[in-house]
């Protein structure tokens, strides 16, 4: 049988795979080139997801994680059942409580910096240490640089009253005066997206103008009015967005708004380094490829949440790393049985 063919979940039925005595979340300070099965370099949604199911397989796994999310500058996290309206900092703690009682499972708190693939397996190197494994499991994410969007006054209201993702936030901001912020071509473009949740709606390109004449007339169609002026500065209370100073000296109240696009580079070289392939998605970004389990074509390579896509959400994000967890659960699964032919 193909290692991929069979990828169903939900047995109940527990593995006696390379269970390990040694309690999950201890810190892990003399693990000199120990060998693991899997290794999660990453410990957002995804990686915790993925570290869950394998953790359920008795499958022995390391986590290693930096613990410098990327979501750490919102105050809720949305979208994801059972968990919507929570600060993110309180599902990761959920989560790691929640994986205490799986011994197989090893986190550590550690910062990765190095990943190579060797003739048989992964290593992964930290500061001070080095670890062996079949598989590895990007989990590593995005970063955002809002910073270098040069706007004054925008970092103190990211995360507070303007947002990249109208899923996650545009609930809390329905019906409000709302600003999309972005270039002459992607600000006009997610004004579409934004004006369901609505139509009280401002576009700025931050002095670039709308090249594009069927853009210039759909939003004049819906009413969406836009500004190409150079945005001087974004004005707010507590982190609240009360109004958007264009360069001519305009101010346009505005509630909060979205950025299309947050800059957000990858939060670590990993997978450049290993030569995973990639492809172009919507708006001109970029993704690795990978099979419908989010194995790379290296084999033995996942990728799975924001570092595979640059955008899953907590919800997609859960939902990768619990489909690559189980794909690998059933490759070692066939790895130790014995098949018998007729």
């Amino acid at each position: 049988m193909n290692r991929r063919s069979f990828i169903q979940f939900g047995s109940s039925t527990t593995l006696g795979i390379l269970l390990s005595p040694s309690p999950i979340l201890n810190t892990i300070n003399h693990l000199n080139t120990m060998h693991y099965p899997v290794i999660i370099i990453g410990g957002g949604p995804a990686g915790m997801s993925a570290a869950l199911v394998l953790g359920r397989s008795t499958i022995n796994t390391l986590l290693i994680n930096s613990e410098n999310a990327r979501n750490k500058v919102t105050t809720h996290s949305h979208g994801f059942l059972t968990q919507d309206g929570k600060h993110p900092k309180e599902i990761f703690n959920t989560a790691r409580e929640q994986l205490s009682k799986y011994p197989s499972v090893h986190y550590r708190k550690d910062s990765v910096i190095d990943v190579k693939k060797q003739d048989r397996g992964y290593l992964v190197r930290t500061a001070k240490e080095q670890f062996t494994a079949d598989r590895i499991l990007l989990a590593t994410g995005h970063r955002d640089q809002i910073e270098k969007i040069n706007i004054p006054g925008l970092t103190e209201v990211y995360g507070t009253s303007i947002y990249p993702c109208p899923f996650c936030d545009g609930f809390e901001l329905s019906n409000k005066a709302l600003a999309v912020i972005g270039d002459a071509d992607m600000a006009p473009m997610f004004a579409k997206t934004i004006f369901h949740w609505s139509k009280d709606l401002h576009v700025f390109t931050n002095g670039a103008p709308i090249k594009n004449s069927s853009l210039k007339k759909a939003l004049k169609a819906n009413g969406v009015q836009y500004f190409e002026q150079k945005i001087s500065k974004l004005h707010a209370i507590e982190g609240k967005l009360t109004a958007i100073e264009l360069a001519d000296g305009q101010h346009i109240p505005r509630e909060g708004g979205f950025l299309p696009d947050t800059l957000a580079i990858e939060s670590s070289p990993f997978a450049k380094a290993l030569g995973l392939p990639t492809e172009t998605g919507v708006f001109g970004m970029e993704y690795y490829q990978t099979d419908e389990h989010f194995e790379s074509p290296l084999p033995g390579c996942f990728i799975i949440g924001d570092a595979q896509n640059g955008w899953s959400g907590i919800a997609g994000a859960v939902a990768a790393g619990s489909t690559a967890a189980a794909a690998i659960t059933h490759q070692i699964i066939d790895e130790n049985w014995i098949a018998v032919s007729d």
